[in-house]
C-alpha cells in the first residue's frame, strides 16, 4: 500500500509539473483588445433632397452615416496609387476581373446592416442610428419620404405597429434582441436618446463614434483603415448589403429575402465603394496597443 501511494504521488506531482510548464508555455502572440475613435465629417451627414414642390433641401442626421468599415492591413496606399482613394494594398490578381485579396488581419464594424421586419426596409437599416421605432418611421415616411410599408403597401403609421411586427416574425420579446434601435444606455444617464447611438455629434459639427476590436493577434506597423458605406441616392440602399442572401421571410403574405453583408467587404472594397461613400485619408500605423487612435473619414468619393 504504501509502495502504490508513493507512485501515485509521484505521478500526481509530474502531472502538476507538466500543467505549470504547459500554462508558462509562450507562444510568441501579442493578443490585445484595440480601442479608438472614428470621426465623421459633418459634409457625410448631409444630403440634398428634392421636395414635392421641386425644391432642394440640405437634410442631416446619424441616420445618413451609413455602416463604417475598419479594417487592419499590411500597409495602406495613398490616393491615386491603387484607387482615387486610399486603399489597402492586394495581393496578386488570379480571378479576371476581381481585384486582388487585401488580406486583412482583423476588423470591425461601427454600425451592422439589421433586418428590418418589412421588405421596403430591405438592406436600408443600420443598427445604432435610431433613437426608437417611431423615430424610424418619421425619417422614412417624412424626412426622406420613402414610406414603410407592409406586404399590402398600407404605410406602417405607429412605432408599436414597426415594433409588434419585428417580435412577431423574429420570434423575441424586447427592442435588445431586435436591435435596430438604441439599447445600450451609453453614457450612462438613464435615458435611451440620441447620445446613446453610435455616432454623436460634436461641437465642431462632426459626428464621432467608439470602435473595439476584440481579442486582436496585433502586429506592430499594421494599418488601420476603414470607409464609411453612406445609404444610395436612388433608394437609401447600402451597396455593401447582399439582396440575395440573409433570412428568407416567408410567414404571412412576407416573400423576401432579409438580406446581409457581403463577405468579403474588407477583402475586396473596392468592389463595394461607390459615389458618395466616405474613405479615411490617413490610415493609422499601429505601433503601440495601448494607443487609442482617431481615424478620421475624410475623403468623399465621386
Amino acid at each position: 500500500m504504501r509502495t502504490s501511494a508513493s507512485r501515485l504521488a509521484a505521478l500526481a506531482l509530474f502531472v502538476g509539473t507538466g500543467s505549470l510548464t504547459g500554462c508558462t508555455y509562450d507562444e510568441g502572440l501579442v493578443i490585445e483588445t484595440l480601442r479608438g475613435k472614428v470621426v465623421i465629417p459633418q459634409a457625410a451627414a448631409q444630403r440634398e433632397i428634392q421636395e414635392e414642390d421641386g425644391s432642394l433641401t440640405v437634410i442631416e442626421g446619424v441616420e445618413l452615416i451609413g455602416p463604417v468599415y475598419l479594417g487592419l492591413f499590411a500597409s495602406a496606399k495613398p490616393p491615386g496609387e491603387l484607387e482615387a482613394y486610399s486603399h489597402p494594398e492586394v495581393g496578386p490578381q488570379y480571378i479576371e476581373d476581381i481585384p486582388g485579396d487585401t488580406y486583412p488581419y482583423g476588423g470591425t464594424t461601427i454600425g451592422d446592416l439589421r433586418y428590418a421586419c418589412f421588405e421596403a426596409l430591405q438592406c436600408k437599416m443600420v443598427s445604432g442610428r435610431y433613437v426608437d421605432f417611431d423615430g424610424i418611421l418619421d425619417w422614412f415616411n417624412t424626412t426622406i419620404s420613402s414610406p414603410v410599408t407592409d406586404t399590402s403597401d398600407n404605410t406602417i403609421e405607429t412605432g408599436e405597429m414597426f415594433r409588434q411586427t419585428c417580435y412577431s416574425l423574429m420570434d423575441v420579446s424586447t427592442d435588445f434582441e431586435v436591435n435596430i434601435t438604441a439599447v445600450h444606455d451609453r453614457n450612462d444617464d438613464g435615458d435611451y436618446d440620441e447620445l446613446d447611438l453610435d455616432f454623436v455629434q460634436n461641437a465642431d459639427g462632426d459626428y464621432e463614434g467608439d470602435f473595439t476590436i476584440f481579442q486582436q493577434d496585433f502586429y506592430e506597423g499594421f494599418a488601420l483603415w476603414g470607409f464609411m458605406d453612406a445609404p444610395a441616392a436612388q433608394d437609401f440602399s447600402y451597396s455593401t448589403c447582399d439582396r440575395e442572401n440573409g433570412v428568407q421571410e416567408n410567414e404571412y403574405a412576407n416573400d423576401f429575402m432579409a438580406g446581409r453583408v457581403f463577405p468579403n467587404v474588407l477583402n475586396q472594397p473596392s468592389q463595394y465603394i461607390v459615389g458618395g461613400d466616405w474613405v479615411v485619408t490617413d490610415p493609422y500605423v499601429w505601433t503601440d496597443p495601448m494607443a487609442e487612435p482617431t481615424l478620421l473619414i475624410d475623403f468623399a468619393v465621386q
